[in-house]
């Protein structure tokens, strides 16, 4: 059985029963963070990756029905069903505050002619209306212009600010990776207090607004990153690491000497390159190098 390109790449890692299975999705699923860079990085990160990728999750392009049941128009009752419309989010959404809406595909219905048309419908795309628009953040002190939607613009009156729209709604329902950075500045502006206290010529009463939703600077600096971002991120930090707990040769070499002074094992290096006769004919400075370089190796 052929599996696709992006699967078959996975075929090493898991079986093909498990690829193909519904059960299996959710193994991989589960088993996503567990290798390479996702594996180190932080748990609150994993959790903010996890709950974007889900996506808006409220009925935004219909109407859902409340009741569980319903009658048709003979007197029968079946269960309501509710199906979600596949939304199409390019990448002007993520620049912008457009609410959670998208661009919707559909197909436009065929005339109706005397011979059956086995021609597919032709395609149709429903785009919402976008405006230009301007938006301010208190924690910031600016004013920021993006492409908004009415809704959008509805949710931040709702929010009573930006600002607490951005931390206040969750980040599935928000979706926007621009409006996600913007939130990451938010996140960082409040992890330092002290540019909002009186003397650094902040306002203590921004603060005091939003300090609920603030927290620590490592947490906030991961906020709003993309994957890939992430494992750059991860893999600079891995790297500085490995750097940093690196000795080069010239200092472990030298503690070793003074080690070795401090021990009294030059006195039997002494000893050893005095027995060792005739190193200036085998090579002078070379030979004795090499005398001190069996001592080191012991």
């Amino acid at each position: 059985m052929s599996l696709p390109q992006h699967m078959a790449q996975m075929g090493m890692r898991y079986p093909i029963q498990v690829l193909v299975s519904g059960a299996g999705k959710r193994v991989i699923y589960k088993d996503f963070w567990n290798h390479g860079l996702k594996k180190n990085i932080p748990q609150h990160y994993k959790d903010y990756q996890n709950l974007w990728r889900e996506g808006p999750q409220e009925h935004i392009h219909s109407r859902p029905k409340q009741a569980s049941f319903e009658k048709d128009e003979w007197g029968e009752i079946y269960p309501v069903q509710n199906p979600r419309i596949y939304v199409v989010y390019p990448d002007k959404f993520h620049q912008g505050l457009w609410g959670g809406e998208g661009v919707i595909k559909g197909m436009l219905k065929r005339e109706d002619k005397n011979h059956r048309n086995f021609k597919p419908p032709p395609a149709k795309y429903w785009w919402p209306t976008l405006f230009e628009g301007v938006v301010h953040s208190e924690i910031l002190d600016k004013h920021i212009e993006l492409i908004c939607t009415k809704r959008g613009i509805r949710l931040v009156d709702e929010a009573a600010g930006f600002d607490k729209y951005l931390l206040s709604t969750p980040v599935n329902e928000v979706y926007a990776t621009g409006l996600l950075r913007i939130k990451r500045e938010l996140l960082l502006a409040l992890a330092d207090k002290e540019r909002f206290t009186t003397v650094a010529g902040g306002k203590s009463a921004v603060y005091d607004k939003y300090q609920q939703w603030a927290v620590s600077g490592e947490e906030a600096d991961w906020h709003g990153l993309t994957l890939e971002e992430a494992k750059r991120k991860q893999a600079r930090i891995e790297t500085e690491q490995v750097e940093s707990e690196t000795v080069p040769d010239k200092l472990r070499y030298r503690k070793e000497l003074v080690e070795m002074l401090r021990s009294g094992k030059m006195e039997e290096l002494d000893l050893e390159l005095a027995a060792e006769r005739g190193l200036e004919e085998q090579g002078g400075l070379q030979g004795m190098l090499g005398g001190i370089s069996k001592v080191f190796k012991k």
